[in-house]
């Protein structure tokens, strides 16, 4: 089983994670936005699809539109654009262990192996364990805050 979310601009994002009948894992709708700071809400949902698990779809038709169910969710035309201003993070549960990453930030501002975190949890580990410590990351990136301005405020008369 292997599940992503992300928090972009406040926002905790809740997709649902399908796989593939080719075995790759794809988001798809529903696509959930909970605001960050309704802790208990976004939880829930988190935890009932973990619980569910992935559901197998067919694979899709190899497309280059560009587009994706979180970037038609979020109003946004390019992938860089979310990347930019989104934390992922990935739960994969094995045989043995379960494993939750958040993807860290290169240089750029894009994806990479910087600041890339990763705990590993008994495989009997309880879902509700992992919300909580994905909870305890969460509230420590930068996405999950307002954008603090530079301190000047300009004031203009009409």
């Amino acid at each position: 089983m292997l599940y992503r979310l992300y928090v972009h601009q406040e926002h905790v994002i809740i997709p649902v994670v399908a796989q593939t009948e080719e075995g790759f894992y794809v988001d798809t709708p529903p696509v959930v936005r909970i605001h960050v700071s309704d802790t208990a809400n976004w939880k829930a949902v988190l935890l009932e699809a973990l619980e569910a698990g992935n559901q197998i779809i067919p694979t899709p038709e190899a497309s280059d539109s560009g587009s994706s169910c979180l970037l038609e969710t979020l109003k946004l035309e390019k992938w860089t654009t979310f990347e930019k201003r989104a934390c992922m993070y990935t739960v994969h549960s094995g045989v043995s262990c379960i494993k939750m990453y958040r993807t860290g930030k290169a240089p750029d501002g894009m994806w990479g192996p910087n600041n890339q975190i990763e705990h590993t949890f008994p495989s009997d580990a309880p879902w509700t364990f992992i919300v909580h410590a994905i909870g305890d990351d969460i509230i420590k990136q930068p996405e999950a805050h307002p954008v603090k301005s530079g301190g000047l405020i300009r004031i203009t008369n009409p």
